[in-house]
Formats: C-alpha cells, sequence, structure tokens
C-alpha cells in the first residue's frame, strides 16, 4: 500500500471551514479512482493545520490519480505537477500494519 499525506497549513477559522467541507463533499468521488483504499482528514489540536491521508493499493494508483481529471476538478483544474509545488505532501509505503 502506498500513503499519501498532504499537509495544509490554515491561516483563518473561514478556511478551516471551507476546506473541512470540501474535502468531506470530495469522499465519495474518490471511490471512483481506481487504486483507492481510503481517506482520513486530520485536523491539529490547535486547528493550525489540516493532513489530508489518501491510501492507494500502489505508488502508481497515486501517480495516475493526479493526471486525472478527477484530481483536475477536484483541485481548481490544475494537474499534480501544476498543485504540488506549494504543497506539503510526504508519501509512504506501508511496512507493517495491523
Amino acid at each position: 500500500m502506498y500513503v499519501v499525506n498532504n499537509r495544509i497549513d490554515i491561516a483563518s477559522p473561514e478556511q478551516l471551514t471551507v476546506l473541512k467541507e470540501r474535502f468531506g463533499n470530495s469522499k465519495n468521488s474518490m471511490k471512483q479512482v481506481p487504486g483507492f483504499i481510503s481517506f482520513r482528514l486530520l485536523e491539529a489540536e490547535d486547528g493550525s493545520h489540516l493532513v489530508a491521508e489518501t491510501t492507494f493499493q500502489e505508488k502508481q494508483n497515486f501517480l495516475d490519480w493526479l493526471q486525472s481529471e478527477h484530481f483536475k476538478h477536484a483541485h481548481g483544474g490544475k494537474s499534480g505537477e501544476e498543485s504540488r509545488p506549494n504543497a506539503n505532501v510526504s508519501s509512504y509505503f506501508v511496512a507493517v500494519q495491523s
């Protein structure tokens, strides 16, 4: 499995509300993405940032999603390369799961 975390710094309570709604509205459409396993939106205790955690079957599923129309629609029409320069993204292979 391949897990991608996107840390999003929050500038205001309004931004936090908007982003939580936006991610909440997109969770069902991710189920149509090939290789998608799960999604979680984590909120820091102090509200300073969110972490969008998405799990795919394989790294290639994630890379394909970055180029997909689904991704562009969810990210204002931008592809993965166009939207990532300002993103704080980290990715991992699952080594152990219980």
